[in-house]
């Protein structure tokens, strides 16, 4: 996400590396939590300390979606059924541990199911999360969850997607450490015609004392048969599918045209020499009084229009609702600044902004300054948070 998938992939003021687009958002969110989770429990014991939501998923805790009064589901599948189900597709012969997961029963409103555990095939444990989601149908290339990472924002991740031919989408990602102690990421997305998604994640602790994996305990093909598995079916009573179909994906010449009539006064940008061919993206080098930056822009038009929950509340619940602005126009914002872990215990920063814009356009924002080794530096960016917030709120937007 840039989008919603960081806010989510908004998940991560408390993990890892920030959120990209919304659907991103989302998905990253839950990876970081993963993330934080992992380090968390290996340096404190067993810890009970709740995960983030992804992909549209979360907790009471998580800034997904609205707390409000819980519905029941459709056909009550039990308390246990997302951490049951997720622990029954691991291969025989391994160690389950730390099993854990949100039921669907009890879900509220715009929440969506969720778990996660601890498996070791005997050459290492590896944290295993996995969460559901619905998207409008039917599926199209704009959908920020079904695209790969940024690769200025995960340099290191090799990604591949695969449209299979019952109309179902396939998205594989590896993510390498980006320095010695960093971890190893797997991660499969699963979706059906008809909107239903699940994404399952393998993280690998790289800390020292810990095993060094190379590969994750769960092949991708086996990481694959989890994620597509008919047993999570009966999971999606709870979540009603949209009744809008998705908004036209937003070529890369349209995203940089919008970009640079955004730009504040005197400010450059470059999009590099690769080609911008992601829907709905934009990514490049910012510079303005003397400082660069990194920066990676994502729009969805007709966000979250069709669900059941208004688009509104789920932003505010993506943004941690406090963190939630409005404007005199009636655009949403939140600007978050993000501490991000480095090499030897060092520190860096990066800030996410996003806006729901009145004609429910949703633009999102990362800005980071970096150093050597892929190192996301505590350097103030080139855009202050006015400067930051004047872009994604730009009237280009709307009409990209």
């Amino acid at each position: 996400m840039t989008s919603e998938e960081d806010f989510a992939r908004a998940l991560r003021a408390s993990a890892d590396h920030a959120p990209e687009p919304p659907t991103e958002l989302f998905a990253l969110a839950a990876e970081r939590r993963g993330r934080t989770r992992v380090r968390r429990r290996r340096t404190a014991g067993a810890s009970t300390l709740a995960l983030v939501a992804a992909a549209g998923c979360a907790l009471t805790l998580l800034p997904d979606r609205s707390p409000a009064t819980p519905a029941p589901a459709a056909t009550p599948v039990g308390q246990t059924f997302m951490s049951d189900t997720l622990s029954s597709l691991m291969p025989a012969g391994g160690r389950v541990t730390d099993l854990s997961g949100t039921s669907p029963d009890d879900l509220q409103p715009g929440h969506t199911p969720m778990a996660w555990l601890d498996y070791d095939d005997g050459n290492g444990p590896a944290r295993i999360l996995l969460t559901i989601d619905r998207l409008p149908t039917p599926l199209n290339d704009g959908a920020a969850a079904l695209q790969c990472p940024d690769t200025l924002t995960q340099p290191t991740a090799t990604c591949r997607l695969t449209t299979r031919p019952d109309g179902s989408r396939l998205i594989t990602t590896a993510t390498a450490p980006r320095w010695d102690g960093d971890d190893r990421i797997w991660t499969v997305t699963y979706a059906a015609p008809d909107g239903r998604m699940v994404s399952a994640t393998e993280i690998a602790s790289g800390r020292p004392g810990h095993p060094a994996r190379e590969q994750p305990p769960l092949a991708q093909e086996r990481l694959l048969n989890v994620a597509a598995s008919d047993s999570w079916r009966p999971a999606f009573a709870v979540l009603p599918a949209s009744t809008v179909p998705p908004a036209a994906p937003v070529g890369g010449a349209a995203m940089l045209a919008a970009l640079n009539a955004a730009l504040p006064a005197g400010a450059t940008f470059d999009p590099g020499t690769g080609a911008q061919d992601t829907p709905g993206r934009v990514h490049g080098t910012i510079s303005l009084d003397g400082l660069t930056s990194r920066l990676v822009v994502s729009l969805e038009h007709n966000w979250q229009r069709g669900f059941p929950v208004d688009p509104s509340t789920r932003f505010r619940n993506l943004a941690f609702d406090k963190n939630v602005s409005r404007t005199p126009d009636g655009s949403l914002l939140f600007v978050n600044n993000v501490p991000l872990p480095g090499p030897g215990g060092t520190q860096g920063a990066e800030q996410i902004a996003g806006a729901l814009l009145p004609d429910g356009t949703m633009v999102t924002a990362k800005i980071w300054t970096c150093g050597s080794d892929y190192q996301v530096t505590t350097v103030p960016p080139a855009l202050g948070r006015e400067q930051l917030v004047a872009l994604i709120t730009a009237p280009s937007w709307p009409h990209a």
